[in-house]
Order: C-alpha cells, then structure tokens, then sequence
C-alpha cells in the first residue's frame, strides 16, 4: 500500500469513527430531551432554527 492509500483510509476510518461519534451523542441527547418530556420544546427549538437558517440563507 502507498503512503497515499494509507493515508486515504486513515482519513475514512477518522471520519467513520468522526461520525459514529456524533451518532451516540445524537442518541444520548435525543434520550435525554425524551426522558425530561422535553420534546415538544426540543421541535419547536429544531423549527425555528430551521427557520433562522433558511432566512440567513435568502439574505
């Protein structure tokens, strides 16, 4: 395997492990809004920065 190649699959396994990462704290945060019966705030929050960032975008 060439320096290039090594390289290469060093940048996916980071960026695999990067993202498995980010799943588990989506999940423990997604568990925790459930637990604390916060969901409604939690999608009214997702809705207005959505929102925000749609119209940060058209400007």
């Amino acid at each position: 395997m060439t320096k290039h190649e090594e390289f290469l699959w060093e940048l996916l396994h980071h960026e695999i492990e990067t993202k498995a990462e980010l799943t588990r704290m989506y999940f423990d945060c997604f568990t925790f809004i459930a637990k604390t019966e916060q969901l409604e705030e939690f999608q009214l929050h997702k809705k207005q920065r959505e929102e925000s960032r749609s119209k940060a975008l058209e400007e």
